[in-house]
């Protein structure tokens, strides 16, 4: 027990951790609409650009049709499964399927240009995982069939 004592300690001591604190003299004060906007307006181009890259993480979810598509034409076959998997990876999201949060940020060049970027790489990103899900899936199935066939 007395050997164990310390184990528990340092295990329970893993725990606990310090966080930060803020003084009782500091506070932040958002007074309605007018200041989010006023701080909007104040963002500079990097700060829309890693705004627009991490909003189109968030929202951006209308790929399923790309991606459905392409997963049963590969199930078809993985030939037929890249004729919709380089057409669909090629082409950005269109506009109406983004679904960005603020309207007033979209016409923002810097953040236009890194929410639709990344809209793109995640849109081209599932299509051609649901393609190799389709490969895969007819991969196995030949190796199955080649197997029982001897």
């Amino acid at each position: 027990m007395k050997t164990h004592c310390p184990l528990l300690i340092l295990l329970f001591l893993s725990f606990y951790s310090f966080a930060q604190t803020i003084p009782g003299d500091s506070s932040i004060v958002v007074q309605g609409p007018a200041s989010i906007s006023h701080f909007q307006e104040a963002l500079s181009p990097q700060d829309l650009y890693v705004k627009g890259h991490t909003d189109a993480e968030a929202n951006y979810k209308k790929y399923k049709g790309a991606a459905t598509g392409t997963l049963f034409a590969s199930l078809l076959s993985p030939l037929v499964g890249l004729i919709p998997a380089i057409a669909c990876s090629a082409t950005a999201p269109k506009i109406e399927n983004l679904d960005y949060p603020d309207a007033k940020l979209f016409m923002k060049k810097e953040y236009y240009d890194s929410y639709t970027s990344k809209a793109k790489k995640i849109k081209s990103g599932k299509v051609w995982k649901n393609w190799g899900i389709g490969f895969g899936v007819n991969l196995v199935a030949v190796l199955v069939i080649a197997a029982s066939a001897n």
